[in-house]
């Protein structure tokens, strides 16, 4: 009994992961890009005409490109209505293991949790599935993951403030397992 329970629960899960809908806290590419051709289409001529430079003329001053760092993705996730875990209930500003947690308070229990390192790099989403929901054979369905997923974590949780009856944590991790070790401590 115990083993369907649990082999219904990763079901679910696994189809919290793929949800194809765009998340708060993605970031979009910070450049532009240049428009896809399909095989065997070329493009307009007046494109190809401004591409072309004469040999026998002096090239201009280049320009330099600015090249700019991603956005902030904690600030990017406060834009688009998270809250700090810590400002809502007692629980602590950095959580050893998970990081800087936030969450939009309408999602809860399930979340997306989202959590950070100290330099506001997004290292997991978190997902925090009730043991009743799981009993009830409830369907779920997640906002998707913030980001690719490089391992997941699935673990038991008996509760805490914020979410105080029992449940699963299923952690997305966005970071390779070396790179966990930076919200370990």
């Amino acid at each position: 009994m115990r083993k369907t329970v649990v082999g219904a629960a990763l079901v679910a899960l696994l189809a919290l992961i793929a949800d194809v809908r765009r998340p708060a806290a993605q970031f979009a590419p910070f450049w532009p890009q240049a428009p896809q051709l399909l095989p065997g289409t070329a493009p307009p001529a007046d494109e190809v005409e401004k591409t072309r430079t004469a040999p026998h003329r002096k090239k201009a001053h280049r320009k330099h490109k600015v090249v700019r760092p991603p956005p902030n993705q904690r600030e990017v996730a406060e834009k688009n209505g998270y809250q700090r875990v810590s400002d809502l209930v007692n629980f602590p500003k950095f959580f050893p293991g998970l990081g800087i947690i936030f969450v939009k308070p309408d999602t809860l229990p399930l979340g997306p949790f989202l959590t950070f390192d100290r330099r506001d790099r997004l290292v997991a989403t978190v997902y925090m599935v009730p043991n009743k929901d799981i009993d009830d054979h409830k369907s779920l369905e997640g906002a998707g993951s913030a980001g690719p997923v490089d391992h997941v974590s699935f673990y038991f949780n008996p509760g805490h403030p914020g979410v105080d009856v029992p449940h699963y944590h299923v952690v997305l991790w966005h970071v390779t397992k070396k790179q966990e070790a930076r919200v370990a401590k």
